[in-house]
């Protein structure tokens, strides 16, 4: 296990001889990433590459507990002040245990999204990287987990949030001295659980919690990092890579997200993050149709808070721009407005969507639901066309895809290879991503897809995706990205063979300098000259 020193830990006992329930996370999750929810990816970077300051510790309240912190672990604990009262429950930080964790302490709960280093971000970018270095998510996770103050009074140890499967997957629960592992939403089964801890009952080992109502979600009482706020929950769409689509799908009443909102603006957050799987279902009508009229007033409603200084959409799907491109027109001034970031110096939103694959026969084998209300044949017309909509009105989006889903052949490969051509010009940044069967996904039998089986097509999608990101993102470095590339050309070689220099000429730009061209110079984005009626009149709208 990772060793560090603990250096503000001391044997001094706790005022008041500790608090009853203590809740926590790694340090890399109790923290804004200098409030950058997209650099937070950064986390399943190999330590090595991933400093402190990329992430530094949330600020303290004067008593010592955490003045914002992860919404899942604000959740839990609203759940518990509500059931035990606020004198019995704290949320701090993991350099702050010692001063809250004493004889009375009987539960220390922790939170974590990637306790293993094996998510989707985790899994390729540190095989990428290669150097068989632990992912600073790993690291971090292992820290806290030898943490003096945590075993000085043999509290239960009880693991949940959306990552706590990797542990009892991997069978590391004993050897990382955790009492309890929670899986699944704990709004139902959590205030049951806890007090059988509180009364010294024995508890399962791993127990899966059952799927709560909404009417069971309690507000947050206290302000979440990001000034996170949960407007939906549950997708449906059906994809069988992703948890979320096996969630009972509702959204939040209006008054229950504008009760957090105004909590985390008043309490210094500045920014409030809308956490939802897709934002277009937001009160969404049948067949995924996007309900304009609420989302709308949703976003304008939230504009108009005080303290509000930035709003960032977590996620979104991109058919219902296709559909209603009037939504995105309507909105894209306040999301522009109110964003965090600038493109070669020019203000834009961003939102993370899903691309995923440009082949028809995938979609329609694992994500029949993704496009809908259009076919899993005008996949790649939507995608088109709907990052055009996106871009024209200053949204610039990050965009996930899936290398090696189970079965995928050459002309799968190939297809999205076409779909990326026809992007050519698109502002988009790419997250390519190994297939990782995740716990809670319909997927989850199947084989991890490595970095060593890639076919060289997968390799040609990773520098393209990268030579791509650095033109449009960050073309100031594109000199450090050539000397690099050529520095670590023998290593890569080394570990990946002769293919790889392809790779390396076409991510580090060399390609573009012997060719006399730039990757995607002077192309027009294919998407100006695509027929939205045509696609509307497939979809029977």
């Amino acid at each position: 296990m990772y060793k560090c020193i603990h250096t503000r830990f001391d044997d001094k006992m706790p005022e008041n001889d500790g608090v009853p329930i203590v809740l926590t996370a790694s340090m890399i999750e109790m923290s804004d990433f200098n409030l950058n929810p997209f650099i937070a990816f950064s986390g399943g970077f190999p330590k090595f590459l991933v400093r402190k300051k990329l992430y530094p510790p949330v600020p303290f309240n004067p008593d010592g507990t955490a003045k914002f912190a992860p919404y899942g672990l604000r959740k839990v604990e609203s759940l518990l002040i509500e059931e035990f009262g606020e004198e019995n429950v704290v949320t701090v930080c993991p350099t702050n245990l010692h001063r809250f964790i004493g004889p009375k302490t009987k539960i220390v709960g922790i939170s974590t999204m990637d306790p293993l280093g094996i998510g989707f971000v985790s899994r390729t970018y540190t095989s990428i990287f290669g150097i068989n270095g632990k992912p600073a998510t790993l690291v971090e996770f292992e820290t806290l987990l030898s943490n003096p103050a945590l075993r000085k009074y043999r509290a239960k140890i009880i693991v949940g949030g959306s990552g706590a499967w990797q542990i009892s997957s991997a069978n590391m629960q004993h050897e990382l001295g955790i009492d309890t592992i929670l899986i699944g939403q704990a709004e139902h089964s959590l205030i049951q659980i806890f007090r059988k801890a509180l009364n010294g009952e024995k508890l399962d080992r791993v127990i899966t919690m059952q799927i709560p109502e909404d009417k069971e979600i309690p507000a947050i009482k206290k302000p979440s990092i990001y000034g996170t706020v949960e407007i939906t929950r549950g997708c449906g769409r059906g994809c069988a890579f992703c948890s979320p689509t096996l969630r009972q799908r509702y959204s939040l009443p209006l008054k229950h997200i504008l009760k957090e909102v105004e909590l985390n603006a008043k309490r210094g957050t500045r920014a409030i993050l809308l956490q939802t799987d897709d934002v277009f279902l937001y009160k969404s009508k049948p067949n995924f149709i996007p309900s304009r009229e609420a989302f709308v007033k949703l976003i304008q409603d939230i504009d108009k808070i005080k303290g509000v200084d930035y709003i960032q959409i977590a996620h979104a799907s991109l058919a219902p721009v296709v559909y209603d491109r009037k939504i995105v027109e309507e909105i894209a001034p306040i999301l522009v407005e109110k964003s965090l970031w600038r493109c070669n110096g020019k203000r834009c939103a961003s939102i993370e969507v899903g691309i995923e694959t440009g082949s028809v026969r995938l979609m329609e084998k694992y994500m029949r639901g993704k496009m809908l209300p259009y076919k899993p044949e005008q996949w790649q017309d939507i995608v088109v066309q709907s990052i055009g909509i996106l871009n024209d009105n200053g949204v610039y989006p990050l965009a996930t895809l899936i290398l090696g889903l189970p079965g995928e052949q050459k002309e799968d490969i190939l297809a999205t290879i076409n779909l990326l051509d026809r992007l050519k010009g698109a502002k988009i940044l790419y997250v390519p991503l190994l297939f990782t069967s995740e716990e809670e996904c319909i997927l989850k039998r199947q084989k991890h897809k490595d970095l060593k089986n890639l076919d060289e097509l997968h390799w040609e999608i990773l520098a393209r995706c990268g030579r791509h990101d650095i033109n449009t993102w960050k073309p100031e470095i594109n000199k450090i990205v050539m000397v690099g590339s050529l520095l670590s050309y023998s290593y890569y070689r080394w570990r990946h063979g002769k293919k790889i220099f392809t790779v390396i000429m076409k991510f580090s730009g060399l390609e573009a300098i012997f060719v006399n061209r730039k990757v995607g110079a002077g192309c027009q984005p294919k998407y100006c000259t695509l027929n939205l009626g045509h696609i509307n009149n497939k979809a029977g709208k």
